[in-house]
């Protein structure tokens, strides 16, 4: 007995990386950022088509789910985030704190921060924690290798030390509607990296 051969699934075109696809791909994420700020967590890929002004049919094509265009949108607007690893717990501590605050303190942040918190659209809060957690592996990481250069101690653990530093940094523009200042900052930076530093 022949035996049917197994039906591809469909695959999304490739993106090319520059030029027209570039310009578009940020027009797409724009939107649905824009959209998602202004609360309308329900939007789909013709809500996206009205407001970037790229055809349908290229966003269709080209993201043809929800969850394909809040990849897109989120790869867009995390990616000013930045965890490097210098060699030094504390210079590394100082530059992690500095870029989340900045990212916590975008309008657009605080909009899907408050969205995220009403609990209404589930799908999207989580599409956040999805990519957020290659975020948090890159922390992770930095935070082991401080430990084995014997700057952090070993009962110390990466997660909450993230939950620490960055509660602040993302309840502050959420709920006070400011900006962290520099001496909070400081204080924050000064808070965490005594309790995580090792005595040696």
């Amino acid at each position: 007995m022949s035996r049917l051969a197994p039906v591809a699934k469909p695959t999304r075109p490739r993106i090319r990386a520059g030029g027209r696809s570039a310009v578009v791909r940020e027009r797409v994420a724009r939107a649905c950022l824009e959209l998602l700020a202004e609360g309308h967590g329900d939007f789909g890929p013709l809500d996206v088509a009205r407001r970037s002004g790229v055809s349908r049919a290229t966003v269709y094509r080209w993201w043809p789910t929800k969850a394909d265009l809040l990849k897109e949108a989120l790869e867009a607007h995390t990616r000013q985030l930045r965890i490097s690893d210098s060699g030094d717990w504390g210079d590394d501590l100082r530059a992690v704190v500095a870029s989340f605050a900045k990212f916590f303190e975008d309008p657009i942040e605080v909009s899907q921060n408050a969205l995220m918190a009403s609990g209404a659209y589930p799908e999207y809060n989580a599409a956040v924690l999805e990519h957020y957690e290659s975020i948090f592996a890159t922390w992770r990481e930095l935070f082991e290798r401080a430990r084995e250069r014997g700057e952090v101690r070993a009962d110390v653990d990466a997660d909450a030390t993230l939950l620490v530093a960055g509660s602040a940094l993302l309840l502050v523009p959420l709920l006070f509607r400011r900006k962290v200042t520099r001496r909070e900052l400081d204080q924050i930076v000064e808070i965490v990296w005594r309790g995580t530093c090792s005595e040696g």
